[in-house]
């Protein structure tokens, strides 16, 4: 695994593939969160991840992360509620699917003021196999970091988002 990672940051794929995330915070001090694995790679184990995906050709990232998070999670949030600029910005190489990725990650957050509606899902396929559960998590409870979480560093840089900070996560690998 080492040399593959080796011989992957010598010459990393261009262009990086751009994901935007949503992360919801809720008036009882909650956070949105899908409980994920990787069904091609179980040793890696579960994680929390925040909903999200790749940028579609000719999309924002605002619009790509309200659009995977309602294809994800149901959950429909208007681009008002979202605060610009991006809370945080990094970049990732993680495994998925038996290869190496790499991702230049953009979350956006919104402050959830009141009860949502949630819609049916239309995740399908690969995601309803490596999505088990999707859970409204106390701050505190992500903050313990008693699991690990999608960006890794989330339960450290967290409270910087709530602050209204904008963090850079710089480059990190994931797994």
């Amino acid at each position: 695994m080492v040399a593959e990672f080796d011989a992957a940051l010598a010459r990393p794929p261009r262009p990086w593939r751009i994901s935007s995330r949503l992360l919801l915070h809720d008036q009882d001090d909650r956070v949105l969160l899908i409980r994920a694995r990787d069904p091609h790679e179980p040793a890696v184990g579960e994680w929390w991840e925040i909903p999200g995906g790749g940028v579609e050709p000719g999309e924002d990232t605002i619009a790509a992360a309200i659009r995977e998070t309602a294809e994800e999670t149901g959950y429909l949030i208007s681009r008002s509620e979202v605060v610009q600029p991006p809370s945080w910005t990094g970049d990732v190489t993680y495994r998925w699917e038996r290869r190496r990725c790499w991702a230049s990650l953009v979350v956006h957050f919104a402050r959830v003021t009141q009860p949502l509606n949630r819609q049916p899902s239309e995740g399908a396929g690969l995601e309803q196999a490596n999505h088990l559960d999707i859970c409204w998590l106390p701050v505190a409870q992500v903050r313990a970091a008693h699991d690990r979480y999608f960006p890794g560093s989330l339960p450290v840089d967290l409270p910087r988002i709530l602050a209204g900070e904008q963090v850079d996560g710089g480059f990190s690998a994931w797994n």
